[in-house]
């Protein structure tokens, strides 16, 4: 179990360091007794800010988000096999294949967000992270029926999208969705809104056990096979099945 020592204020959101999955399990369990709260996954410790906002793609990017929706929602159309209804259903799709948006990927499931902070071997940070957000504290769902464009919003918003697309329901995803300062036209990251702040954990868990945790993860069913339901998730699987990650190649390997 982590101890009281292990916690920390870091701003005003709590900071918990966790050394293994039970370690893990037993945090989010007593968290969730607090509240309704989602989770989010990173290998770095980056700021809760979406890819379009982020400054080393912000030239870019930044200036051309409403060009780039439109680009993919016209090219895109070919492709899709099911319908889709709003602007807010394509930028859930756009987000899930990797196209810039203001959107930030969040899930209900913490194993899921532990699973893509620890999926990538990586010698650089010292530590992964999951947030943990009480986004029913937060109470800011957007309501899509009555905002009709993702483009046209004044505060950041959690959205629970229509599970229209397999890895949404597989992931039991979810997002924020960020607004535009209006006088710099910034996106604000989720940790530095004052609101928002104080509802929010960081988890800490160490690089050097992110080895062990994803192989655990893998034995309760948390891959990528389960997680994006289809060819490239069975890929995936296999590759990892019978290639060992660089971090987990012990002694006994070289």
């Amino acid at each position: 179990m982590n101890k009281d020592s292990d916690s920390k204020e870091k701003g005003k959101h709590k900071e918990t360091i966790v050394s293994s999955l039970g370690q893990f399990v037993d945090f989010v369990t007593n968290l969730s007794s607090s509240g309704k709260i989602i989770f989010r996954g990173q290998i770095n410790d980056k700021p809760l800010i979406p890819v379009v906002g982020r400054n080393k793609e912000r030239e870019n990017f930044f200036n051309n988000e409403e060009k780039i929706f439109e680009t993919f929602k016209r090219e895109a159309i070919p492709y899709i096999k099911f319908s889709v209804n709003n602007d807010w259903q394509w930028l859930a799709i756009a987000q899930h294949n990797g196209v810039p948006t203001r959107l930030l990927d969040w899930t209900l499931n913490p194993l899921v967000a532990l699973w893509f902070a620890v999926k990538y071997s990586d010698k650089n940070p010292e530590y992964r992270i999951v947030w943990a957000f009480y986004y029913d504290e937060y109470d800011d769902r957007i309501d899509t029926k009555k905002v009709g464009t993702p483009f046209s919003i004044e505060k950041t918003f959690v959205y629970f999208p229509e599970h229209i697309f397999p890895y949404i329901q597989a992931q039991s995803g979810l997002f924020t969705v960020h607004h535009r300062l209006n006088d710099t036209k910034d996106f604000v990251p989720l940790n530095k809104i004052h609101s928002s702040d104080l509802l929010l954990r960081k988890i800490k868990i160490p690089n050097k056990m992110v080895p062990t945790i994803r192989y655990q993860l893998d034995r309760t069913g948390i891959n990528s096979a389960t997680l994006f339901p289809g060819l490239s998730g069975i890929r995936d699987k296999i590759i990892y099945d019978y290639r060992l990650c660089d971090d987990e190649f012990g002694e006994n390997n070289k």
